[in-house]
């Protein structure tokens, strides 16, 4: 068996000295997305939600979902979109949105209106879904209000849709 050279003791310090930078600097990064995170995340949008629909609506009938965005707060903001979740929309067949978003996708249990809009401190968007009730029911969900860094404002909203025909024809107890 040889000694040890003065190259094999290089090449283990190197290699300690690697792991050891690798480590610190994994964790510099990861504190500074923590940090990022909490920065992004520590407050919700300020936000205002006021949401203007009947309660109930007949079969067949349009129906419009006025959503107002109000900033509440002392800073300017932006309006980045507003979702509006299947479990309220799925009674209903959306006919028209107004103004035009930006853009506008159905994703996971949503739809997605792009807005992309400074609010001033004071200022409000009004965003309204024209619906036609294609389907008797309580449709209920969220609808949110959010920022460019997604953070969100929630409302929750119920619109029944009922069936005059089926309620006329149905035997009365009297």
């Amino acid at each position: 068996m040889y000694p040890p050279t003065p190259s094999s003791y290089r090449n283990k310090i190197i290699i300690l000295t690697a792991l050891i930078t690798m480590f610190v600097t994994s964790m510099i990064w990861v504190g500074i997305g923590a940090v990022g995170y909490w920065y992004a995340y520590a407050e919700p949008p300020s936000f205002e939600l006021q949401i203007d629909h009947p309660e109930t609506v007949q079969l067949g009938e349009v129906v419009e979902v006025k959503v107002s965005v109000r900033n509440n707060g002392a800073d300017d903001v932006e309006l980045a979109n507003v979702d509006f979740y299947d479990d309220l929309t799925d009674g209903f067949e959306i006919i028209d949105v107004t103004p035009r978003p930006s853009s506008q996708e159905k994703l996971w249990g949503y739809h997605s209106y792009n807005i992309r809009k400074k609010l001033a401190p004071g200022d409000v968007y009004d965003l309204t879904l024209k619906m036609r009730a294609k389907e008797a029911g309580l449709w209920a969900g969220d609808i949110d209000a959010c920022n460019i860094m997604q953070n969100m404002v929630t409302h929750y909203t119920e619109i029944e849709v009922v069936d005059g025909a089926a309620e006329k024809s149905a035997p009365s107890e009297e």
